[in-house]
């Protein structure tokens, strides 16, 4: 018996998280699970932990986006990525940001390799043309890093607006 791996999805847009789930799903190659607040999605990733926290969680990715109640530092990823550096044990999960606010700062944060390090950042209404080839790179090819290059060397190339 072979296991699919686990992808958690998170916003509070409902609609966008079963939207990504259809989207992944139909693939047939990953478990998704949905959650709908912040809560739950920390819940999900407790439950995934090894080892109590110390070792890296059991999720292949997380699909995620932004809080827009929520200061940058507040948010999810920053969350996530606080409670990874509380272990030298436990590596950084892959992130991929869908979301419709396309702020420079948020981005730059985001895909900066020290701080967020998110694999891609998509947007809302055209996240289907590359998800599931980005999950793919990142889950079965395990290219985690050179995701992260990609995305941010294609944020640093494009002009941003003012």
């Amino acid at each position: 018996m072979s296991f699919k791996p686990v992808i958690l999805i998170y916003d509070l847009n409902n609609k966008l998280v079963d939207e990504i789930a259809a989207e992944i799903g139909s693939t047939g190659l990953y478990t998704s699970i949905n959650t709908y607040n912040e809560a739950n999605a920390m819940d999900a990733i407790r439950q995934y932990d090894r080892g109590f926290g110390v070792l890296t969680n059991k999720l292949s990715c997380i699909i995620t986006g932004w809080n827009h109640h929520k200061k940058p530092r507040e948010q999810f990823l920053y969350r996530l990525r606080d409670i990874e550096k509380s272990s030298p044990l436990r590596a950084q999960t892959p992130v991929i940001i869908v979301s419709e606010d396309h702020r420079a700062d948020l981005k730059k944060r985001a895909l900066d390799s020290n701080d967020g390090a998110v694999c891609a950042y998509l947007h809302a209404d055209s996240f289907r043309d590359s998800l599931t080839e980005v999950l793919h790179r990142i889950v079965f090819e395990k290219r985690v890093a050179e995701s992260n290059r990609l995305a941010n060397e294609e944020f640093l190339n494009t002009p941003q607006e003012e």
